[in-house]
């Protein structure tokens, strides 16, 4: 998996509000942080990412 580094995130139980800054770029649910690396939700102190087929549970 290419690293991430977290830098700040939002969470709003409205999931259109939820998003992430991840590698120096704003990302929302759905979207690529880096190719084949798709943030899948974002929860209030954790994200779940998909990386080519496979979730990672990261804390920050």
């Amino acid at each position: 998996m290419p690293p991430v580094k977290v830098s700040g995130s939002s969470y709003s139980q409205n999931p259109a509000h939820r998003m992430l800054i991840a590698n120096g770029k704003v990302v929302h649910e759905g979207q690529e942080i880096e190719p084949g690396l798709k943030l899948e939700t974002v929860g209030p102190r954790s994200a779940v990412l998909n990386h080519r087929g496979t979730l990672y549970n990261i804390t920050y």
